[in-house]
């Protein structure tokens, strides 16, 4: 009878451990890469969590309004520390350039936000051109803030975080056309 008993107890322990709910934030409203966190971007749910998961409590709502998000946040995800940031993007001493490129002047391997890029300017087309080929084309560091689908068919829109003196060339040269993009492995 004892140990019916014992069992009793350690089920009901396990029982409300598994089943005890609590209340997280989730992502009410779409909300763009280094937009900063506003209270109606935000929704309570009372869920079950997974260990393994790490979302922000409701209780801490104040710490999270003010924010900037480090990713683009979907609605009806939670929230994690991960996908916050206290700084604006694209950071001081940077700017965020928007380039709109066409299939064949990116990776194949599908490029992501966080990723190290190389932005190759490219030379113009011509008779001045074929002197300078023998020149070493312009290369400029970026990091790749958001990827988005192109206005255009079959191109891609990046927004990339780039130094503040790079930032009219890469823009100059985006409008162009004359920019192709190469993954590093820095970081």
């Amino acid at each position: 009878m004892a140990l019916i008993a014992a069992g009793g107890v350690i089920a009901a322990a396990v029982l409300r451990t598994v089943g005890s709910t609590a209340e997280y934030l989730a992502v009410a409203a779409r909300v763009e890469v280094g937009a900063t966190i506003d209270r109606s971007d935000l929704r309570t749910v009372r869920i079950t969590v997974d260990p393994a998961l790490e979302p922000i409590r409701a209780s801490a709502a104040d710490s999270v309004i003010g924010k900037f998000a480090a990713v683009a946040l979907v609605p009806g995800t939670l929230l994690t520390q991960a996908q916050l940031t206290d700084s604006a993007l694209p950071g001081p001493g940077r700017q965020l350039v928007g380039i709109s490129l066409p299939q064949e002047r990116m990776p194949a391997e599908r490029v992501k936000p966080g990723a190290s890029v190389l932005l190759v300017i490219t030379t113009d087309e011509g008779p001045a051109a074929n002197q300078q080929a023998t020149a070493a084309p312009i290369s400029i560091k970026a990091i790749v803030v958001d990827v988005r689908h192109g206005v255009k068919e079959g191109t891609t829109l990046l927004n990339v975080a780039v130094l503040e003196r790079d930032g009219p060339l890469v823009a100059a040269r985006a409008a162009a056309g004359r920019i192709v993009v190469a993954l590093t492995t820095e970081n």
